[in-house]
């Protein structure tokens, strides 16, 4: 059984945290990041931002199910229990039916599309890496991705700069360089789609209600200028967080999807992943339908929505597939060798390609205690290795090469494999 190890007793004063301390951060201190975190967290009664902050630093570090325990405050929590159970438990009395298959039949005739995404469950953007080379194909020409900035300063030669080293930038997503994020955006850049942004945190209040109004509308006109610049045949695919899918409203205010569909007049096919999970990690994203072949969609989405895809979650009896519930996306499990396994304390295995700069995302990135034996997952090419501990140095590094799959002998593909 892997130890559990103590915060440092310097981080027990971290009280009031942002998402991210560059100073730490630009070290590769991860491990202390996490230790400031998870002392911070343990002094909040009920779930807040130091808890959210701390499951967005699991999240990011390869670990969806020590950040779902993080979000909702332990195992035993009833937040712990599937969000909506009961409706989405409804839901899945339908037709069970292909997520993808059914989100392209729906989106043949439709020059947008948007797609949400949990920032603390990164298995979304699992979803997102298989429909991006088939809505490639299907004409869609242009991304446009939520954390993005503005300048464009955030993707640097086909690599995803890490966020908290951009000079004088916001650091309002931290899930940027998150593995299956960043593999994301280099899976668009290989796909040959134009990478869009478009979201507003420039103006900031502290009445919500007009901090979001504020933010829903600026979003919604960015990507109705973006579309009115786009070539007449161009397709346009949104990833967004939450709701700002919906084409309902927040209080009395339109959600993003509702203000571009009100400014456009362009109906965009929505799809949420954010409401409902399969039992366990290692049960298929699924979708279901009614015997007419409509959407079923629960009652708080009804009407917000086109589609729901039920998404695997970071629980259950294999720990191997709830730490690897989005990231076995990403390639081949590769196991790491001992003697870049953590001994004495917390650690974080990184992946570089050889000559990768370091202030660009890893290809992958795991958190591990001592004793804990997770994989990490590589497409095929040569990588660099590195264990950092607490402090940020690194401890231990080795090179590998991950060989390319073989073929399956019946279809002449490669399989894909947790």
């Amino acid at each position: 059984m892997a130890q559990q190890s103590a915060p440092p007793a310097s981080a027990l004063s971290a009280l009031e945290l942002p998402y991210d301390r560059p100073d730490r951060l630009t070290a590769g201190d991860f491990v202390g990041e996490i230790h400031t975190y998870e002392a911070a967290a343990a002094q909040e009664a009920e779930y807040g931002a130091r808890r959210d902050s701390l499951a967005m630093q699991f999240a990011r570090l390869g670990r969806p199910e020590l950040a779902r325990i993080a979000w909702n405050g332990g195992p035993d929590s009833i937040a712990w229990k599937r969000q909506n159970s009961a409706d989405c438990d409804e839901a899945a009395r339908g037709v069970a039916a292909d997520p993808l298959e059914t989100l392209l039949s729906r989106a043949r005739d439709r020059r947008v599309v948007m797609i949400n995404e949990n920032h603390i469950a990164p298995v979304s953007r699992a979803f997102w890496l298989a429909a991006l080379p088939r809505l490639r194909q299907m004409g869609f020409t242009h991304v446009a991705m939520e954390a993005l900035f503005i300048d464009g300063s955030d993707v640097k030669a086909g690599e995803v700069r890490e966020h908290w080293l951009l000079e004088g930038k916001p650091t309002f997503a931290p899930y940027l360089s998150e593995p299956t994020f960043a593999a994301v955006i280099r899976e668009a850049l290989a796909l040959g789609f134009d990478l869009v942004p478009y979201d507003d945190m420039d103006v900031m209040n502290h009445d919500p209600d007009l901090w979001t109004a504020s933010r829903e509308r600026v979003e919604a006109a960015r990507l109705a200028d973006v579309l009115a610049r786009m070539p007449p045949d161009g397709k346009l695919l949104v990833l967004a967080g939450w709701s700002h899918v919906s084409k309902g409203v927040s209080s009395t205010v339109p959600w993003m999807a509702a203000a571009f569909k009100q400014r456009t007049g362009i109906d965009p096919l929505t799809i949420d992943t954010t409401a409902c999970q399969r039992p366990d990690a290692t049960a298929p994203a699924t979708t279901y339908l009614n015997p007419d072949g409509s959407a079923r969609i629960t009652p708080s989405h009804a009407g917000r929505v086109d589609l729901q895809v039920h998404m695997p979650q970071s629980i259950g009896a294999d720990p191997v597939a709830a730490a690897g519930v989005s990231r076995h996306w990403l390639g081949q499990p590769v196991a790491i060798p001992a003697a870049l396994l953590p001994k004495d304390g917390d650690g974080v295995v990184e992946a570089r390609k050889p000559g990768q700069a370091a202030d660009t995302a890893p290809y992958d990135r795991l958190f591990l205690r001592p004793g804990e034996v997770l994989p990490l997952y590589l497409p095929p090419g040569r990588y660099v290795l590195t264990l950092r501990g607490e402090g940020g140095a690194i401890q231990a590094s080795a090179p590998i090469t991950v060989a390319a799959p073989e073929l399956s002998q019946a279809t002449g593909r490669a399989t894909h494999t947790r």
